[in-house]
């Protein structure tokens, strides 16, 4: 072969396999960055199944992960005279354990973190404070936090325990809990005083069709909790069913040392549920609310839900449930849209 084909040949051959040896060299660094990018999210995923999945050294690890997880917004009613009582031990107490805590009140505090309200005190006005609040919480926080609860002055709060019920659930959802009342609209409405947690979609719905409408959400002299419950019915949004698997509230309007040792017969409350109350015993062991809590017992929650450990006590350690899908989500909306009380009216 002449010579000068030898190195046309040559250089032909040089070219391929400089231009092969470019093609591996991509797709080799491609492979890399998708091993290492897998890896990363491997690594990701797996703590995250591991959290979802498995139970954890200690639920503290999981408390703590929930609290970025699932970020609660608090509004609190107060008043002036309740800052340095009532107020101050709620900041100290549950309080401190709210992603953010507001109160709203008449008057600014140094020591509280206020909504200055322009109205005057009263149970007639509870109305206004909370649909000012909640407009307040809509304007400045909604797409800093997924979930808005509303509570009392004298309401105690296991942040925990909501942080582990509401997890389940999209903030997305147009979906709000509490303890469910009867009420002369069909899926009746939270007890305030129990307190109520609404998703974002909730407020937002609330704060965009609800409160801007002139049909909707007009002042009718009905209790505080009564109008919101039937200002987010007329939206859309669902009442959602808090109960546990026996069919004890989690939400209670009333302090637990009412309810000991046995529910006291033909108490108030009872004609009130949505639906029939277990009596079988106090409350739910995944309860999250109390209303009517007297200060010292403030301290006495803190005190024997965060400090003692009974020696020699085993509790199994759990792991978080399932996020639901969107699909489950929206099934298990509808059921609760269609439930009927169970618990009529009686004298």
């Amino acid at each position: 072969m002449p010579l000068q084909y030898q190195k046309i040949l040559t250089m032909i051959r040089n070219t391929l396999y400089l231009i092969v040896g470019l093609i591996i060299g991509v797709q080799l660094t491609d492979f890399l960055s998708f091993v290492k990018f897998w890896r990363a999210n491997t690594a990701k995923e797996s703590g995250k199944s591991a959290l979802l999945k498995y139970p954890v050294s200690t639920e503290e690890h999981l408390a703590t992960w929930l609290r970025r997880e699932v970020r609660i917004l608090c509004l609190v009613l107060t008043m002036p005279s309740r800052h340095r009582s009532k107020a101050d031990l709620v900041k100290r107490t549950w309080g401190s354990r709210c992603n953010k805590l507001l109160f709203l009140s008449t008057q600014s505090d140094k020591k509280l973190e206020v909504l200055k309200l322009n109205m005057s005190e009263g149970r007639e006005h509870l109305y206004w404070k909370v649909r000012t609040g909640l407009g307040y919480a809509h304007q400045h926080y909604l797409n800093e936090f997924d979930w808005f609860l509303k509570a009392d002055d004298d309401t105690y709060v296991v942040m925990e325990n909501l942080r582990l019920f509401l997890y389940p659930y999209d903030p997305e959802s147009s979906v709000y809990f509490g303890c469910r009342f009867k009420a002369f609209f069909s899926q009746g409405y939270m007890s305030g005083g129990g307190g109520y947690v609404l998703s974002r979609d909730a407020l937002r719905r609330l704060n965009l069709f609800a409160m801007n409408s002139t049909t909707t959400c007009k002042l009718n002299g009905d209790s505080e909790d009564m109008q919101i419950g039937r200002c987010l019915q007329d939206v859309g949004v669902v009442a959602g069913d808090s109960r546990d698997f026996q069919g004890h509230h989690r939400f209670l309007p009333v302090s637990p040392l009412t309810m000991f040792p046995e529910w006291p017969p033909g108490h108030w409350l009872e004609n009130y549920f949505y639906f029939k109350p277990n009596k079988s015993d106090c409350c739910s062991s995944s309860a999250i609310t109390f209303h009517y809590v007297q200060d010292i017992e403030f301290n006495f929650f803190e005190f024997f839900l965060y400090y003692v450990k009974v020696f020699g006590l085993y509790f199994p350690q759990r792991a978080l449930p399932s996020r639901l899908s969107f699909r489950q989500i929206n099934e298990r909306l509808q059921f609760w849209a269609n439930q009927k009380t169970d618990n009529p009216w009686h004298g």
